[in-house]
């Protein structure tokens, strides 16, 4: 009698098992979190704790990858700051080259106008004008359209001053 109690009972041991093996899920199966003894065996029996391993990796493969998108805008936008501050650096060689040009030239055309008082006024007015658009807050391209339309008047005050 006894081997049959102790047979039923494992028996009915043994279905509990199988059938709370068959409910775990994933989610249920967190390491992390203390289980029992019937939670745990549920877990292995089921798969889950296998689920939960490849739920996590395809988490992370995931991320893995946003993570070498998010790389990629990053490394193309610092190469195109790079162009950028190159482009602003060249723009400000030119502008700086080009106001080193009028500077020269309009030194020259006041030499040659000495003794002309309406050449000198309008010498001094493209002086004048060229210090407001070295000293203004426009862009570097606006300044260097400025620059050329000086550059523009001094030619024709050379063409006055037959140069």
């Amino acid at each position: 009698m006894k081997k049959i109690k102790l047979l039923a009972l494992t028996a009915l041991l043994s279905a509990t098992a199988v059938i709370s093996a068959c409910t775990a899920t994933a989610e249920q199966c967190d390491p992390s979190i203390e289980l029992d003894v019937f939670s745990k065996a549920a877990c292995k029996f089921s798969g889950s704790y296998d689920q939960r391993i490849e739920q996590k990796e395809k988490i992370l493969l995931n991320e893995q990858e946003t993570n070498k998108k998010f790389r990629q805008i990053y490394a193309d936008i610092q190469t195109q700051q790079k162009s950028v501050n190159q482009s602003i650096t060249q723009k400000k060689a030119q502008q700086a080259k080009l106001t080193k040009s009028l500077n020269s030239l309009t030194q020259d055309l006041k030499q040659k106008a000495q003794g002309r008082a309406d050449l000198q006024a309008q010498i001094a007015d493209v002086e004048k004008q060229l210090n407001a658009v070295n000293n203004s807050s426009a862009s570097e391209a606006e300044k260097q359209v400025e620059l050329q339309a000086l550059q523009q008047k001094l030619g024709q005050l050379q063409k006055t001053l037959g140069l």
